[in-house]
């Protein structure tokens, strides 16, 4: 609303409504924000979606964390090879027994298992696409030297455990 004013010298006062603003905080739900390792956060993530793993997803490599790994390759090892395995993500001979040799060229999710191990251990396999390339091979070939394993850049028996044992 205007307020004309005349003040009786032919001038016309025009006074502009006053705006009221009114200060409303508006919250609105934001993406949570993750302190962890962004692989391990994915590796998280996956497992969950994959394996149902309920890991609360934190970026942080910890027993959960492990357990649901394992429980995922024990499930892999029954999908793909009949292991008939408990899967309760505890490392142990019926598990070691029925892993298989992986190797450069090796596609799915064991090979993608692997490599959110190796992000988790601090090693880098250049992706976590579940394919066994060069940068998981590089990264194997580290890890197997720093735990004084056979270094060939193939993950076996003895590199399973180290993993998960």
């Amino acid at each position: 609303m205007y307020f004309d004013a005349w003040d009786g010298k032919g001038n016309i006062t025009v006074e502009a409504p006053k705006t009221v603003v009114k200060s409303e905080l508006v919250t609105k739900p934001s993406k949570p924000s993750y302190s962890g390792n962004s692989y391990i956060i994915k590796f998280q993530f996956w497992l969950n979606d994959e394996y149902k793993a309920g890991l609360v997803v934190d970026g942080v490599y910890g027993p959960k964390t492990k357990a649901a790994a394992l429980k995922a390759l024990q499930t892999e090892l029954n999908r793909q090879f009949g292991a008939k395995l408990a899967v309760d993500g505890k490392w142990g001979p019926k598990t070691k027994s029925a892993v298989r040799t992986v190797r450069k060229g090796a596609k799915g999710n064991i090979t993608r298992i692997i490599q959110g191990m190796l992000y988790s251990f601090g090693y880098d396999p250049k992706g976590f696409d579940g394919i066994f390339g060069n940068g998981t091979e590089v990264a194997v070939i580290a890890f197997q030297e720093d735990k004084n394993l056979s270094v060939d850049g193939v993950v076996g028996k003895n590199t399973f455990e180290e993993m998960f044992g």
